[in-house]
């Protein structure tokens, strides 16, 4: 019976505690000095566990944690504050502000909600498993769910330098593929449909009252995005040559508090997205008129005007600046453009700014233009952005294509059906001369020969 059990003990080193098998279950047991008390007592720590070896595993982990000194941190701190501390002081410093945002999101939204507020020791691979498997479940992206793995296991490295956990738990987590939306955005930033193009146009030329048309003139003729658009200036259009030159971009930079929490934002010029995104490409002539009309506007205004002190259209100056000349934010244009939508009655239609540089791209692709060109021109870095995201054809376009295709099948329809019959009667020929004896043959050749010089005489007596 189990009372009568007997207990096993197994001595270790000095300082990495003592393993025992406990006669009322059987569970092992192993027990560890972690300190003394303030009378100089030793204090303790249990570990249980159903093998000695987990035991003893239990038991390297804390040995190791007491003799890195950060027992008392891992014992007093969640898995959560200790994984915030690391973004905080180490991730925030080796990644741009509008990354770190989207990483303190990831880890507020998806992380610390669930593993949180456990111990960072009893974070295992079962543990990250679950909260990939949460991801899965709620539909997020394979790429959205990879970035937080990923997160995790950049935490877990840096626990391991620091001897706070022995092993990685997301080196054996899989994260299973799943059928997603290509663009999961394709319906906010959809590109316009032919007859919706048609009645934007019309709207941008009755309402000329600000920079909205040349802006809407570049991003759907150009490509550009908003901005890029919004940092461009007038050293970066060449009249002459009909280019433009796309170098930097607006970003809107987050400011944290101590606790990664966002303060305020703020819009500066920096580096276009991408290093593929910075480009000299040529422009249509619906881009350069459009511009030269702007700056003749701007150069008027300037001499109309007795408010406006900048320089509008000095070759440093923002091509669509504020009054002041101060570059323009993101959210003010949109305030702007969504009033010139209200004004013409084009909210309807779903018309977005980036749609605009979809609305480029699709135009493109209408015309048979090689997905590479079109590459060069948006700026990606990658084909596979422009033929996934960028090519959202619409429905009159599939059909006229649709047509097409039925044209093409019909002719070599014609083509195979006129072979088949030429190959029939080429049979019909074989297989009669096949069944002739000699003497038929030379028969029917006779016969042929005289209706040949027959047919010789009657040109004859025609051409007399």
């Amino acid at each position: 019976m189990a009372k009568n059990k007997i207990v096993s003990k197994t001595r270790r080193a000095n300082g990495e505690g003592s393993i025992y098998q406990r006669s009322s279950d059987g569970k092992w047991v192993g027990c560890i000095t972690i300190g003394y008390d303030e009378n100089g007592r030793q204090k303790k720590k249990s570990v249980y566990g159903n093998s000695q070896t987990e035991v003893a595993k239990k038991l390297s982990e804390i040995s190791g944690r007491i003799k890195s000194n950060s027992y008392e941190l891992i014992e007093s701190k969640t898995f959560g504050e200790l994984m915030l501390d690391w973004l905080l002081v180490f991730k925030k410093s080796a990644v741009s502000p509008r990354t770190f945002e989207g990483i303190i999101r990831n880890f507020r939204l998806h992380i610390e909600p669930v593993i949180g507020n456990m111990k960072i020791y009893e974070v295992d691979t079962f543990v990250v498993q679950k909260v990939i498997n949460k991801m899965i479940d709620e539909n997020y992206s394979n790429n959205t769910v990879k970035k937080n793995k990923h997160l995790i296991s950049q935490f877990f490295e840096y626990a391991i330098d620091n001897k706070w956990v022995m092993v990685n738990p997301t080196l054996k987590i899989k994260v299973k593929i799943h059928d997603r939306k290509t663009y999961d955005n394709s319906e906010k930033y959809k590109a316009l449909p032919s007859e919706v193009r048609i009645k934007f146009l019309e709207a941008l030329n009755k309402d000329e009252a600000n920079f909205i048309k040349p802006m809407c003139i570049v991003l759907m003729f150009a490509g550009l995005r908003i901005g890029e658009a919004c940092a461009l200036r007038w050293k970066n259009v060449d009249f002459e040559n009909k280019t433009l030159k796309i170098e930097r971009s607006i970003t809107t930079i987050p400011k944290f508090d101590s606790d990664g929490k966002i303060l305020n934002r703020v819009t500066v010029v920096g580096d276009t997205k991408t290093t593929c995104s910075v480009r000299e490409i040529p422009i249509a002539d619906i881009v350069v008129e459009a511009l030269k009309t702007w700056r003749e506007k701007q150069i008027l205004r300037q001499k109309t005007n007795k408010e406006i002190t900048a320089d509008l259209t000095a070759p440093t100056s923002f091509i669509f600046a504020n009054e002041d000349g101060s570059v323009r934010t993101y959210s003010g244009c949109r305030v702007i453009f969504d009033r010139f939508k209200r004004r013409n009655g084009l909210d309807k239609y779903n018309i977005h700014f980036h749609g605009l540089r979809h609305t480029f791209s699709n135009m493109l692709f209408e015309m048979n233009e090689n997905p590479k060109v079109i590459q060069q021109l948006l700026g990606h870095r990658d084909v596979k952005t422009t033929i996934t995201v960028y090519n959202s054809v619409d429905n009159e376009y599939v059909r006229q294509t649709t047509e097409k295709f039925n044209e093409k099948l019909k002719e070599d329809q014609l083509v195979l059906e006129q072979k088949q019959r030429d190959e029939l009667l080429q049979e019909k020929k074989e297989k009669l001369l096949s069944d002739m004896s000699d003497d038929e043959f030379d028969d029917l050749l006779e016969q042929l020969m005289l209706e040949r010089r027959e047919r010789k005489c009657k040109q004859k007596d025609f051409e007399m």
